[in-house]
């Protein structure tokens, strides 16, 4: 079934997986100066945000590897992990995974309500599937923008 916010946000997805395939594993894990985070934080937060959005909050059965939301949650950092991260290709692995099961299991539940609502840190609640899939978008795009800026930093 196809719906305008599930394309929009496997487009994002499909964006940045093809952006980040090319970035070697050492530049994936540099922090820049000045900056908390790396491009293989950027993108376990994106999984783990997503899981917590698409899946857990709708309801439906979620997929946290192992570690993946004490190294990736919002106010975590590469400098206070005491275990190996997972490689960029692992990581990629799992988003792109991740979107085949958006479109299997929710693609038909859209217009569901989700109970209890969320109400977001900004005070915006979230009533419906395709509500929490159309904050994605938003959260996608802006930790792929981070992840072009911390690439554009590694190369100068």
């Amino acid at each position: 079934m196809s719906n305008f916010v599930v394309d929009q946000l496997g487009f994002v997805r499909r964006q940045t997986v093809d952006y980040v395939r090319s970035i070697s594993d050492f530049d994936a894990e540099i922090i820049p100066a000045g900056l908390k985070n790396n491009m293989i934080w950027n993108l376990g937060h994106m999984y783990v945000v997503f899981e917590k959005f698409a899946f857990q909050l709708t309801g439906e059965e979620t997929k946290y590897p192992a570690n993946f939301n004490t190294m990736f949650n919002p106010g975590t950092k590469p400098s206070d992990w005491d275990i190996k991260p997972p490689t960029k290709s692992q990581i990629i692995n799992l988003l792109t995974e991740q979107m085949d099961r958006v479109e299997s299991v929710l693609s038909s539940k859209l217009k569901e309500e989700i109970n209890p609502h969320y109400k977001s840190s900004t005070g915006f609640t979230y009533t419906t599937v395709e509500q929490l899939l159309g904050f994605l978008i938003y959260h996608e795009a802006m930790h792929f923008a981070t992840i072009k800026n911390i690439k554009s930093i590694v190369n100068s």
